[in-house]
């Protein structure tokens, strides 16, 4: 199930990124191992992990600070997933923050979709999203410092669409929003010491680039902006766009 690399063991944060098929998630992994963290990622396959090494080679062999971690887990996979999170709290006692990067974004009306297609979607970006936040919930309870779940949503829910090719979609990550509001509101009333931080932004290519003006590394820079702030302030939304998008 694992594919480690130890770097350089260090008892940072310890991050999770439930999707390492995506250039964020691999940008994302980049600057949290150069930071010296505990980067864990989720890849469902093989190839995925072997592409993701790949495409992070450079860091790895440059960097002396992180500790990464690949685990083989499809998320939508609760014996799955319960298994990685055990390994992860037995591992590492816990998980510090979570980032819900998971996404399935394919083309499916309410009205003409396939049930195949609603289980794919529903699936990824609702299901296992709640399942992943439940496992991670439990495990960063104990922690010694403030805790932080980063939903990564779509602004375009938060629009009317232009075209419905996409509203199973769009349905799921209006979801994202609401589940992230409750959330709050749930760790609040039980004093749990976990921030909650809804992520919406606009499109961009997912191909991983290294370029430092791409909207790819602004977004890692926008994150890792959030997870780095004070104990006592808590960042509930943020909604990005790029001023070509206005």
């Amino acid at each position: 199930m694992e594919d480690i690399i130890n770097i350089k063991e260090c008892q940072k944060r310890v991050v999770l990124i439930t999707d390492c098929d995506t250039g964020f998630g691999i940008a994302m992994l980049e600057i949290l191992i150069k930071d010296g963290n505990i980067a864990i990622a989720f890849g469902k396959d093989e190839e995925i992990i072997n592409k993701t090494k790949k495409k992070l080679q450079n860091v790895l062999e440059n960097s002396v600070k992180g500790t990464f971690v690949l685990l083989k887990c499809d998320i939508i996979n609760t014996q799955q997933l319960e298994e990685s999170f055990n390994y992860i709290q037995q591992k590492y006692q816990g998980i510090d923050i979570l980032i819900n990067n998971a996404s399935c974004n394919i083309d499916c009306q309410v009205s003409s979709g396939s049930f195949e297609d609603f289980n794919q979607i529903i699936d990824t970006n609702i299901n296992a999203l709640v399942a992943c936040t439940n496992f991670a919930s439990k495990l960063m309870l104990n922690r010694k410092f403030t805790s932080h779940i980063i939903n990564m949503n779509d602004i375009k829910a938060y629009e009317i669409p232009d075209e419905a090719n996409k509203s199973i979609y769009l349905a799921t990550k209006a979801s994202v929003t609401s589940i992230n509001e409750i959330l709050r509101y749930e760790f609040r009333h039980t004093k749990a010491n976990i921030k909650v931080t809804n992520v919406a932004c606009g499109g961009f290519d997912e191909d991983y680039s290294e370029d430092p003006t791409s909207k790819q590394q602004d977004l890692v820079a926008v994150v890792l902006g959030i997870i780095n702030t004070s104990e006592h302030l808590h960042v509930h939304e943020i909604l990005i766009e790029w001023e070509s998008e206005y």
